[in-house]
């Protein structure tokens, strides 16, 4: 297994990464999702791709993983909190827990700036996947706040 890097892509590869990522997240239900309430457009995709928006951005490619090699991707956000999305079919099976132990003996959390930034690696999970949650606390987090929005 190995982490691609989204923002150092060549163009041949970068539009089938981008259309790839749009695809996953379309695969994710939206009640899932943290940020975003409806499935953008692939032109609000693919400028919000464009903008940088996280501090890492990878893909993750499994060359034994059937028919393709990209099986879902890890972004990582400057306040040291990230995200994996695998597609569908790649769950439950050991590529995630792969994954993010491969990202997580490659790189350091940012260090602490108080009332900014934990000093320690954070997986933000929407309350209603259980399974993300089941999957995060088998690898070790642990909760640490609850999170509210007001509408």
């Amino acid at each position: 297994m190995i982490l691609v890097n989204v923002y150092e892509l060549d163009a041949e590869t970068s539009f089938s990464a981008l259309r790839f990522l749009y695809n996953l997240l379309g695969q994710r239900p939206l009640e899932h999702g943290i940020s975003h309430r409806r499935m953008p457009s692939f032109s609000e995709h693919l400028q919000f791709v464009q903008g940088r928006p996280f501090r890492y951005w990878y893909l993750i490619e499994e060359p034994n993983a059937f028919d393709w090699s990209w099986i879902g991707a890890i972004e990582v956000l400057p306040s040291n909190e990230f995200g994996i999305h695998l597609r569908k079919g790649m769950q439950d099976q050991g590529f995630g827990r792969k994954a993010v132990e491969l990202f997580l003996s490659t790189h350091e959390p940012l260090p602490a700036i108080p009332a900014v930034r934990n000093g320690h690696w954070l997986a933000n999970v929407a309350p209603a996947n259980e399974g993300a949650i089941a999957f995060f606390q088998a690898l070790g987090f642990h909760k640490i706040q609850e999170t509210f929005q007001l509408d």
